[in-house]
């Protein structure tokens, strides 16, 4: 019992050694098509489930891909009837506004009609939280359960590319929803200049980048001016001067140009300088949202006028209509060779490799620029290529904490009626879905996430799951209904072959061996559903189901 309950311990903390499983790939032949079948699973799903592998290998490798891309004949299974319970979804930016962000009791026009009873604070305090929390569920549910698979693994690479979140606090909770709907998800196999201006003119961006604050700095005379009325309104002179210095400081906001270009287009320090960030700052003053309608709006009044230059290139204006502007910007970033470099190789690096490798960055970036930045040409330019199924790039990256819970639930065929316990660990793993409160999204590579501590917590997240300890979360019994019941030694070769379809370490089966025997020598009927549970936990623990 002893000599067992070390080996656990050390199998919980034991991570994966990315490094010398890539040196030892250099001499084996290439993956065969149960091994593509998996590579595919693990890169354009969220993980394969029960049967799935097999179910790629029927319909074989470019139809399946075909299919996620255009898809006929969509089934979406339990997915809609799942989601229909979250009733914010389907709902505008204005109906939220209206519905769930107007206090009880008060009118569209804003004149209280009944005051507010401690249930009414209540139920609006419920309401206001409501869309948040069913954005955060429902992102979680479809990537458990949609058949879409390879489109949730795109937006949760454009979620994380331009991210906002909801720890900027209440303003953000209205429009979230519409962003991932009509931002996220409508332009994904879109191209890149579109999705672009439609992430810079969502309300999300502009007031989680404060560029909805951005505006020109107020001239001598309306600081008189303000001075001036703080006076007639009764400020003593401190009082007045203190209001036109907050005025003066009310000015250019540097914070979404600088990300626009660090982190959406270009990339860190390539080709720009401090002034080019101060420029396009300028260039996208008056870039705001309205607040009753939950639209963008451009204000001409909070526009720095005249020309600027961003890259060495003038800009063209228009004294009337400053938005065109920012407009031009936008269109110069989203066709810039450096923004096709950048971009090719974070998506090259999310789908293939830590370690992109140099060719296939190359040939992205080659489509991005011929194709003016169509996404599904360069999606496909990556999953035709030969370094996406190169063994080299077999089971060489680490899950993020997102990636590791939703692919144990794929995996064992979950029934998942409950989403909140899965968001509240993944709150606790620090990667909760939409609160990552840096810019620069969650972190896609193993460098981030790999630490001694990640795989104990890893480790009891699957014991708990196997043994049922979050409610309204269910690992079927079925799962273990397949297993010979008159050969209880195979169940973990079973198991091992439908969790760990690249197979495991010679220390995972020693600790695998060791429980097994444990337990057949304390009973006389072997149950498949009690030593398969053990099992299970420990393949889901295991650093090689760690992999992708």
């Amino acid at each position: 019992m002893l000599r067992t309950a070390l080996a656990l311990a050390g199998l919980a903390l034991a991570a994966p050694d990315l490094a010398a499983q890539n040196r030892d790939k250099g001499e084996l032949p290439p993956l065969n098509d149960r091994e593509k079948a998996h590579h595919l699973l693990s890169r354009c799903a969220f993980g394969h489930r029960p049967g799935q592998i097999e179910e790629v290998l029927r319909m074989g490798i470019e139809d399946w891909i075909e299919a996620q891309i255009q898809p006929r004949g969509y089934d979406p299974g339990p997915l809609d009837s799942f989601l229909s319970q979250y009733d914010t979804l389907d709902m505008t930016t204005q109906e939220i506004l209206d519905f769930y962000l107007r206090p009880r009791g008060q009118s569209r026009a804003g004149r209280r009609e009944a005051p507010q009873s401690p249930e009414e604070r209540r139920r609006a305090a419920q309401d206001r939280n409501r869309p948040r929390s069913q954005m955060v569920y429902a992102t979680l549910a479809r990537q458990i359960m949609s058949a879409r698979q390879l489109e949730e693994i795109l937006v949760e690479f454009w979620r994380n590319h331009f991210n906002v979140s909801y720890t900027k606090g209440s303003p953000m909770v209205p429009y979230i929803t519409g962003w991932d709907r009509d931002v996220l998800r409508a332009h994904v196999w879109g191209d890149f200049h579109s999705f672009l201006e439609a992430t810079a003119k969502h309300p999300a961006m502009l007031i989680y980048l404060d560029n909805a604050l951005s505006r020109r700095p107020p001239s001598a005379a309306e600081l008189r001016r303000i001075e001036q009325q703080a006076r007639r309104q009764g400020r003593s002179r401190e009082q007045a001067r203190a209001e036109a210095d907050i005025a003066q400081q009310r000015g250019l906001n540097e914070n979404y140009a600088r990300e626009l270009l660090e982190l959406h287009t270009l990339g860190v320090d390539n080709g720009y300088k401090q002034r080019d960030v101060v420029a396009v700052a300028e260039a996208l003053t008056g870039w705001t949202y309205s607040p009753g309608r939950g639209e963008f709006q451009f204000r001409n009044g909070m526009h720095v006028p005249g020309k600027k230059k961003v890259l060495g290139r003038t800009i063209r204006t228009d004294a009337d209509n400053g938005v065109v502007e920012g407009e031009a910007i936008l269109e110069m970033l989203a066709h810039h060779k450096g923004t096709a470099e950048f971009i090719s190789r974070k998506l090259v690096r999310y789908l293939v490799n830590d370690n992109p490798p140099e060719s296939l960055v190359k040939e992205v970036a080659r489509v991005f620029r011929k194709t003016d930045g169509d996404l599904t040409a360069m999606y496909r330019t990556i999953l035709a290529s030969e370094e996406f199924w190169s063994r080299e790039n077999y089971q060489a990256k680490f899950k993020t904490p997102l990636e590791f819970v939703v692919s144990c639930l794929r995996v064992t065929g979950a029934e998942v009626q409950n989403i909140e316990p899965l968001a509240q660990k993944l709150r606790e793993m620090g990667q909760g879905p939409w609160l990552c409160d840096d810019p620069t999204g969650y972190y896609d590579t193993a460098e981030a996430w790999l630490d001694p501590g990640v795989m104990a917590t890893r480790w009891q997240f699957a014991l708990d799951l196997v043994e049922g300890r979050f409610p309204g979360i269910r690992v079927p019994d079925s799962l273990y209904d397949g297993l010979d019941a008159e050969l209880p030694r195979l169940w973990q070769v079973q198991l091992t072959d439908m969790i760990l379809p690249a197979g495991a370490s010679e220390r995972t089966r020693a600790v695998l061996s060791q429980v097994t025997d444990e337990y057949l020598a304390t009973t006389r009927k072997p149950d498949p559903h009690v030593l398969g549970p053990r099992l299970l936990g420990l393949l889901l623990g295991s650093p090689e189901f760690q992999l992708q």
